[in-house]
């Protein structure tokens, strides 16, 4: 018998809103008593473009991570300090663990190894399950990132309940 991988990516097509789907999720976990850590991310509309923030599930401590470069920049406004800052909450699942890891995105910074790239390869080694959204155009590059070990599902709510296994608990409750 085999079991389900313990680690996950939620593949959104363009149009879709997988964190809405996540933010879901986690909060039917964390319902249950389950201890799920990591960062979710958070965008907030504001006068120069979209700020983006990523809130740790346990403590709603938020870490900015865009630089305001204004409506113009074509540059990639992610700001390395505020992800340092984020990375001592991923540090600590590995020590600590959890019975869900939350990895905000796997996308072109951790494609290049940089990011939280170290941490992600850090969790999944320890065998805590982990979920990550990973845009369709990350694909090849997060495939042989996991070795080809993690599953892909659609930003669907009941999909990730099935992976984790709280279906069957559900039906049983």
């Amino acid at each position: 018998m085999t079991s389900a991988p313990t680690i996950a990516a939620i593949v959104p097509h363009d149009d879709e809103n997988a964190d809405r789907v996540l933010h879901t999720f986690i909060s039917h976990l964390q319902q249950r008593g389950l201890r799920v850590r990591g960062l979710a991310q958070e965008m907030c509309q504001t006068d120069n473009g979209c700020s983006i923030s990523l809130v740790d599930l346990e403590d709603g401590q938020r870490y900015g991570i865009s630089q305001n470069l204004g409506r113009q920049s074509a540059s990639c406004s992610v700001n390395p300090q505020g992800l340092a800052e984020a990375s001592i909450v991923l540090r600590l699942i590995a020590d600590e663990g959890a019975d869900l890891a939350v990895f905000n995105r796997f996308s072109g910074m951790e494609a290049g190894g940089e990011g939280f790239a170290a941490e992600m390869l850090d969790i999944m080694s320890r065998g805590i399950p982990t979920i990550v959204i990973v845009r369709e155009k990350w694909l090849p590059v997060w495939r042989r990132f996991t070795g080809g070990l993690a599953c892909e599902l659609r930003p669907d709510v009941k999909a990730l309940d099935a992976w984790f296994g709280q279906d069957k608990d559900m039906e049983q409750a």
